[in-house]
């Protein structure tokens, strides 16, 4: 349910952040997850009054909340259409996936939103209940990111505002409820659904791996993250040029990796094919996929993913003063949740140099062994009719097995061609960034040899912690 603040009647709030300019509305002030609540507020930071009024918004937020009846009733409105909304051909797919890849956890019937009869009949001792229950200030953040003109009083303000929330949120809250994990998540037996809508737009199959949250707190865990990044960029490269072919088994096909919830993350490989041809299509990207086991990703592969993201670190480092405040913010609210690490622009992009040479071929190519049916294995397939059954994609998915088994699958056809289409780069001038109005490349970009670096992330392998300018503990990730 949406909570009405204490001081606040049931519009002030709105009424204050328009006649500031600020954005406010569905979806754009709140986000809830499977196991974390996020308040946000885009203010100016140009006049410090209108700052501290906000900051007061937000310790309503945190600590003085008021649950009575006559609110709740005028907020059961707002929160049915939410859920309509939600009942569309793209929310009953999501619905259908959430069950099928949490079966068998709480979050297996707990979406966000919540359910219908909860959001018409709930009490507001229930959510008041509720409130206490989670909103404690142990399991609290705030940040604040800004152009200010005056950071101390900035920083005045919060205590001013957000410490007597917390304090008060402390008081009223009731015994401390155990952290939700999720133990069994894993499976052997790979898990099917035929997803027949009629309103679905297009034919489409979704792949899921799922593996253990990968946190990234030491040098060691963010090089097993970058291995995965390689990894999925080698892939995507040979999709793509699948989608390319005269008689493409799919329109388009990628992988990314996702977070479910907080006891897992996941490979999501998704494609989207011509209509009853969804099956066509799980067979080609389960045979790309255990082509790679077969035989692994070309040195060229390898090399061309590697240029890629070497040049997305040297537009992020050169790039770090146009970033917006909202990515900085990011940053700090994911190593609250999740333990993510908080570098900054710069110095992640020296990180990513020095950690490059450790990465070789083989390392990318054992990602592949992590992709079979038998790892926690999710298959779908969305279409505006039920073509084939899930019996049926069963049958494709022993098919593949058994011709990797049989090495029935041969390698993969790389076409010739140069390395590069001029016979020497030319080097840019340091004049030329400043006359465009950027920086320089730092030559401390330059990659260092392996042993170089191997030298320097020598405490991860016993799994120190990076030295960051946080240093607050982990936290849980329900709030």
């Amino acid at each position: 349910m949406h909570y009405i603040p204490q001081n606040y009647n049931n519009h002030d709030i709105v009424t204050f952040l328009e006649s500031i300019g600020a954005s406010f509305g569905a979806c754009q002030n709140a986000y809830t997850s499977a196991d974390e609540t996020v308040y946000t507020l885009m203010v100016p930071t140009t006049d410090l009054k209108l700052l501290d009024q906000s900051m007061q918004v937000l310790g309503e937020f945190a600590g003085r909340i008021r649950c009575a009846r006559e609110d709740l009733q005028k907020e059961r409105g707002a929160v049915l259409e939410e859920w309509r909304m939600n009942q569309d051909s793209q929310g009953r797919f999501a619905h259908a996936h959430w069950k099928l890849l949490l079966k068998g956890s709480r979050y297996e019937n707990r979406l966000p939103i919540g359910l219908e009869t909860v959001i018409r009949n709930v009490s507001a001792q229930t959510i008041a209940d509720f409130y206490h229950r989670w909103y404690k200030s142990h399991r609290m953040a705030v940040v604040v990111v800004g152009d200010f003109p005056d950071a101390a009083a900035v920083a005045d303000m919060i205590k001013q505002h957000l410490e007597t929330a917390f304090d008060g949120a402390a008081a009223a809250a009731g015994p401390e409820v155990p952290k939700v994990t999720f133990d069994n998540w894993q499976h052997s037996e790979p898990r099917y659904c035929v997803f027949a809508d009629r309103e679905a737009p297009d034919s489409c199959l979704y792949l899921s791996w799922k593996m253990p949250s990968r946190p990234t707190a030491t040098p060691a865990q963010y090089l097993e993250v970058m291995k995965d990044g390689l990894f999925m960029s080698c892939l995507n490269n040979r999709l793509y040029r699948l989608s390319r072919a005269r008689d493409p088994p799919f329109f388009s096909a990628s992988m990314s990796d996702e977070s479910a919830c907080g006891s897992f993350d996941m490979f999501v490989l998704g494609a989207v094919c011509e209509e009853k041809k969804t099956l066509r299509a799980l067979e080609a990207v389960l045979t790309e996929i255990a082509r790679v086991r077969l035989y692994g990703f070309s040195q060229r592969e390898f090399n061309n993913a590697v240029k890629g993201l070497q040049a997305d670190i040297e537009s992020t480092y050169i790039e770090a003063d146009q970033g917006y405040c909202t990515d900085i913010r990011d940053e700090y609210v994911r190593h609250f949740l999740g333990e993510e690490f908080v570098s900054g622009q710069q110095y992640e992009a020296r990180l990513n140099k020095t950690l490059l040479p450790l990465i070789t071929v083989d390392d990318i190519n054992k990602r592949a062994a992590r992709l079979t049916h038998q790892h926690s294995a999710v298959y779908k397939t969305v279409e505006h009719k039920k073509w084939s059954g899930e019996s049926a994609m069963r049958a494709v998915v022993l098919r593949v097995a058994a011709a990797e088994q049989q090495q029935q699958i041969g390698p993969w056809e790389e076409p010739e061609m140069p390395d590069s289409v001029m016979k020497q780069i030319p080097q840019v001038p340091d004049e030329w960034y400043t006359s465009c109005g950027l920086h320089p490349p730092d030559h401390a970009l330059t990659p260092p040899t392996a042993a170089a670096a191997a030298a320097a992330v020598a405490a991860a392998a016993s799994g120190d912690s990076f030295t960051t300018s946080v240093g607050s503990p982990r936290t849980p990730k329900r709030s």
